[in-house]
């Protein structure tokens, strides 16, 4: 049965944490009239209509599915073919996320140069006082020796251990796993049904079926509970986000015991990911790219992907008429 795929891990990882298909429907029917005016505002009852509708559609598919089952029809050919075109779809736009990301960071750090390079020379010439070098006393020597002081140095705002790679911002922590890491040969896809993922305000642990715990522990700090989401992205990385509950305050590590970083050398705007590996580099980049994206109110990757496919759609229906269409 074809169908859009693109979504399947991040909503199996919600499924899993319902009792029954129909009580996670429940949920986001719940949420929809909640946090929306889909099924409670001017246009609910069109919208409860295209529900209806949707849902007829959907008894069809499944129908003809059935038919072409006892036929002996074989849709596998056609069915991987779609999966091969959406994953290059996804690639292609990943690839170009992590080259922009790439080229916001470089031409940052050029602007920076020039400005440091602009203020040297107006000092030299005379037009501003030099900075003065303020000494240093022992207290700030001592807190240079304080505990805040100690750990690596952080690499995009978090670290790499033997099991995994964090990153973080004010606010929230990413984790990315390899599946090799996880006990997974290697060529052999991750899928959601073989992970155990399961998270409280204050431990993690992440598990593949039939294997040892990978992580199993205390987290650093408290997070929320209620927005933790975990994907898998491109079959061999498992990707988990949490919300800080404080979010306010940089993480030493992300389990107590493992490898610590030194906060004291957190960058907001740190991009040092030279010391990461291909895959988790563009993975980060991506990351980054799109809180940029989001803090300057513009479309992150994925948005942009979509407004683009919408306006390719527009100009191949000239047709129609859009003037009076609502896109969220």
């Amino acid at each position: 049965m074809a169908g859009n795929t693109k979504y399947d891990d991040t909503l199996f990882a919600m499924m899993t944490q319902h009792e029954s298909e129909m009580e996670f429907l429940n949920t986001i029917f719940g949420f929809l009239q909640r946090r929306t005016q889909c099924f409670n505002g001017p246009k609910a009852e069109n919208n409860f209509q295209t529900l209806i509708n949707t849902l007829s559609h959907q008894l069809d598919v499944y129908r003809k599915a059935e038919y072409k089952k006892q036929q002996g029809i074989d849709e596998d050919d056609e069915e991987l073919k779609k999966i091969e075109e959406e994953k290059k779809k996804k690639q292609l736009a990943e690839e170009k996320a992590a080259k922009e990301a790439r080229e916001l960071a470089e031409a940052r750090k050029k602007e920076q140069a020039e400005r440091e390079k602009l203020r040297k020379a107006k000092e030299e010439r005379g037009e501003i006082p030099k900075e003065p070098e303020e000494p240093k006393d022992k207290e700030s020597e001592d807190e240079d020796e304080g505990e805040d002081n100690k750990g690596a140095k952080p690499i995009s705002n978090g670290g790499v251990t033997d099991k995994y790679t964090w990153t973080q911002t004010l606010s929230e922590v990413q984790v990315i796993i390899d599946s090799q890491k996880l006990g997974l040969p290697p060529g052999v896809p991750l899928k959601s049904r073989d992970l155990t993922v399961s998270l409280t305000k204050k431990k993690l642990k992440i598990q593949l079926k039939g294997k040892e715990p990978l992580v199993d522990g205390e987290l650093h700090k408290e997070v929320k509970t209620d927005t933790f989401i975990w994907t898998i992205e491109d079959a061999n990385r498992l990707v988990l986000s949490m919300d800080k509950e404080n979010g306010m305050e940089w993480w030493k590590c992300v389990i107590i015991g493992d490898p610590e970083i030194n906060t004291r050398k957190v960058e907001p705007e740190n991009s040092s990911l030279s010391d990461l590996d291909g895959d988790t580099r563009q993975t980060v980049e991506k990351m980054m790219f799109d809180q940029r994206q989001k803090a300057m109110g513009l479309p992150t990757s994925e948005e942009q992907k979509k407004q683009d496919m919408l306006k390719k759609f527009m100009e191949q229906h000239p047709e129609m008429d859009f003037s009076k269409c609502k896109f969220n």
